[in-house]
């Protein structure tokens, strides 16, 4: 009984979960599931304690006797019948599950979906999630596939013609994030015929901090900031299973920029990202793998901006900023890797280039020692300079990448055929 009582429990939990007034009433659910079972095993030993001193235990004696050996034997076997029986129907459940594979394999009644890099053949009646989970496909879906949120949708690219309309619980959530008529939620859509999909929302588990040296001391280092600046906006415009998606992308992309261009990852918070460069290296060199990861961020985001499909005033929004000075750098924390973390006048510094970033609305804030270091002119829209009691710090503001970099996207960097290829569709 404890198995199906466990799996009962895990089914309403599983069902209910979301729900406010399943969250409300968990403790009290709670402590019913730990007790109830409890409660039946006191009522067990109980039952056997009055049994053990009243005159039905002669009865149970009398019953273990050798007059009745034939009695007991044969319902010995009437229970190895029962569990023979009982596994049996289990054996011809996986039995029948082959026979039904096989059946709809010769008379062609499995339907492919086709995946990027993979085509799977799956039985008609199951939905795009149910494939992509059977075959191991990574495949987002944040409420369990009810249709309540939306990241488990897909754009089929081929066969809309064998996908069946979208019920109403599809179709409101579809309506609510204002989706295209060739997006579906893979969790509703199931296919009568061969389809095409590509998944929206990535599940790849990005890699935010790369292997940090095992060092620490005082470094000339450059110091990369990028603020996720309308965020709340985000947040109030969307549902908080797409803000997670967005922030996921946004993250992986950036620290896969960050990365390739020899930056470590500092930390990574909800509206902002921190990134090293010079650890392991001369600053001249660092602050070029900079300016190189500042043009390579500026290709991300405005991918990430073309594929949201957002209108000029809702796009997301940043401010880079980036800064050459003196800071001790050290691991701290027990996790694998170590936090590796920057304390000094570059980095103070480059919290006020920030504020002064926000302030004047601009998406770049570069330090001229930075521009000095890499032996680069100045790329700017805007001049300021920063007062502080360790001298003044000259800041060049603008709205594009001192190095551009348009081959970067939230996938990485492509080669020059995809660019054209690309530009050619206007993407």
């Amino acid at each position: 009984m404890a198995p199906g009582w466990i799996h009962g429990c895990l089914g309403l939990n599983y069902s209910f979960g979301r729900r406010s007034w399943f969250r409300q009433l968990r403790p009290v659910l709670f402590a019913i599931a730990l007790l109830l079972p409890v409660f039946a095993g006191l009522g067990f030993i109980a039952m056997g304690r009055e049994l053990a001193g009243t005159p039905r235990s002669a009865a149970a004696a009398e019953y273990l006797s050798p007059a009745n050996v034939a009695q007991r034997l044969a319902i010995e076997q009437w229970k190895d019948n029962l569990l023979n029986w009982y596994f049996s129907i289990i054996f011809a459940a996986f039995l029948a599950r082959e026979i039904r594979n096989l059946v709809e394999r010769r008379g062609k009644g499995l339907v492919k979906v086709a995946y990027p890099g993979e085509t799977v053949s799956i039985p008609r009646g199951w939905s795009v999630l149910e494939a992509s989970r059977s075959f191991h496909l990574p495949h987002a879906a944040m409420c369990g596939g009810r249709a309540r949120c939306s990241t488990c949708r897909v754009r089929v690219t081929a066969g809309q013609e064998h996908c069946p309309p979208p019920a109403k619980d599809e179709q409101d959530t579809l309506s609510r994030i204002h989706a295209p008529a060739d997006v579906r939620l893979a969790c509703q859509l199931r296919p009568q015929g061969n389809v095409s999909v590509i998944p929206i929302v990535r599940t790849a588990r990005p890699v935010y901090r790369a292997s940090a040296p095992r060092r620490s001391g005082e470094h000339e280092v450059v110091v990369l900031y990028c603020d996720f600046r309308n965020r709340a906006d985000f947040a109030n415009d969307h549902m908080p299973q797409d803000l997670l998606h967005i922030m996921t992308v946004y993250v992986d992309g950036l620290s896969h920029a960050i990365r390739a261009a020899g930056g470590m990852l500092s930390y990574v918070e909800s509206d902002s990202i921190c990134a090293l460069f010079g650890v392991d290296a001369g600053t001249q060199a660092c602050s070029q793998r900079a300016l190189q990861a500042v043009g390579a961020i500026e290709g991300v985001i405005a991918d990430l901006n073309n594929r949201l499909g957002r209108h000029e005033g809702g796009r997301l929004k940043i401010s880079v900023v980036v800064h050459s000075g003196h800071a001790a750098v050290g691991e701290i924390g027990s996790q694998e890797p170590p936090l590796v973390l920057a304390i000094g006048e570059a980095v103070d510094v480059a919290n006020d280039m920030r504020k002064l970033a926000a302030d004047r609305d601009r998406a770049f804030a570069i330090s001229e020692r930075v521009y000095l270091d890499a032996g680069l002119m100045p790329v700017h829209d805007d001049e300021a300079t920063l007062h502080r009691p360790e001298g003044t710090t000259t800041v060049f503001l603008s709205d594009v990448a001192p190095i551009t970099s348009p081959a970067w996207t939230l996938h990485g960097k492509i080669d020059r055929t995809a660019l054209l290829r690309r530009l050619w569709a206007g993407g």
